[in-house]
This record gives C-alpha cells, structure tokens and sequence, in this order.
C-alpha cells in the first residue's frame, strides 16, 4: 500500500506477534498496538485505538476468545478484520462470515501471500483462502444449484470466488471485463440471498462444490 495502513495485531504468542509486527512494519504498515488475545483487542479500540486493519489469530472454537472474535465488528466497523485460521468446521466458518470477517487466511501461508491477500482485503475483498475452504468440505459430490437458477459460467465465478481469486483475476481467467464478474457476483448474491464474497465461498464448501486447483 502506498500510505501505512494503521493495524491492530493480536496473537497468543508473543514471539510469533514479533514476527508479524515486523513483516507488516517492513511492507509499510503502522502497527498501532498488540494483543495476545481478543478481548485485549476490543478492549483497545473501546479506548480509542481506531486501526484500519485487525490482524487476528483465530482463537479455539470452544473459547471465550472465540466468542469475542463474533463481536469485534460490532466494536470496530470500520476496520478490515483478517483472521489466521488452521482449519475451521463449516459452522465455525458460517459464523465469521456472519459476524463481518472480511478474510479467512492460513496460518502457515508464505509472508508475500499474506501481504498479498490483506492488501486485497483492504481494498474491499472478502477473501476466504482456498485451503482453509478446502479443509471445511466435508463431501465433494456437487450438488446442483437449479432452484436458484445459478448458470454455469456464475456457478465457475462462485468456484473461483471460493478459490480466493478477485474480480480481475476471474476477468483475466474468462477474458471479460471485471465489470462483468462484478454483475455475476451481485446476480449470485441476490439468487442466493447471500451479503458478500466470503458468504458465496462459504455456501461453495457447503455445498460440497470441488474448488479449482
């Protein structure tokens, strides 16, 4: 990004904190504050920390930590929230989705990746990466999405959209305009009352649609 983005780390282990704090301070962003646990976050932007970005290592699902991860953007709105996540159940995912997440990442992804896809994020994407949706599928049989009367070259945009790819890298995929996946995304959106991005991801894993490789 061209102007430091104000961001918000929390993660358990202080070590790995460090790590981060000097991979996003080392590719222009402000780390304005760091937490070891998500109630400490919240805490922080109730006094007044107004980061840009949240970056958030995704607590156990059994925890009270998790539970506060489902309200942070009821605290900060206005904040992009990237989660670090191993893998998650469908319903765990489902939730974050329904709580505002704008990106489900892996923990292990390489540092340019993870630059890569937060910028995206910033950008207004909602990103669900391709092995976190791919360690939620339970089946792989797809199922057809006649009742919503999903087409086929929309049922390739929600793979791909499940895939983590932006608008222009489908554009680029299908040789159209960007403008033209963006209409495919709200006609999928609207046919399967979905809000965003990583809702249409999410009812991909659900639907135990194979995501491309």
């Amino acid at each position: 990004m061209t102007t430091a983005i104000s961001t918000l780390i929390t993660v358990p282990a202080a070590l790995q904190r460090a790590g981060f704090k000097a991979l996003l301070q080392g590719s222009g962003f402000d780390v304005i504050g760091e937490t070891a646990s998500v109630a400490e976050a919240i805490s922080q932007v109730s006094n007044g920390a107004a980061p840009t970005l949240i970056l958030i290592e995704c607590p156990d699902i059994d925890s009270a930590d998790f539970e506060d991860l489902l309200t942070i953007k009821q605290v900060a709105p206005d904040a992009r929230v990237a989660v670090l996540v191993d893998s998650l159940p469908p319903h765990a995912v489902q939730a974050l989705c329904q709580a505002g997440i704008e990106g489900l990442l892996k923990t292990d992804i390489a540092p340019e990746a993870l630059i890569g896809y937060i910028n995206l994020i910033l950008l207004g994407e909602h990103v669900l990466h391709r092995q976190v949706a791919s360690a939620t599928v339970t089946r792989l049989s797809p199922k057809t999405a006649i009742s919503a009367k999903i087409s086929e070259r929309e049922l390739d945009v929600i793979q791909h959209v499940a895939n983590g790819l932006s608008n222009k890298e489908i554009a680029l995929l299908f040789g159209i305009m960007d403008g033209t996946v963006k209409i495919h995304v709200r006609n999928i959106q609207r046919k399967l009352q979905l809000k965003n991005r990583t809702q249409i991801a999410v009812w991909a894993v659900e639907q135990g649609i194979q995501l491309p490789q």
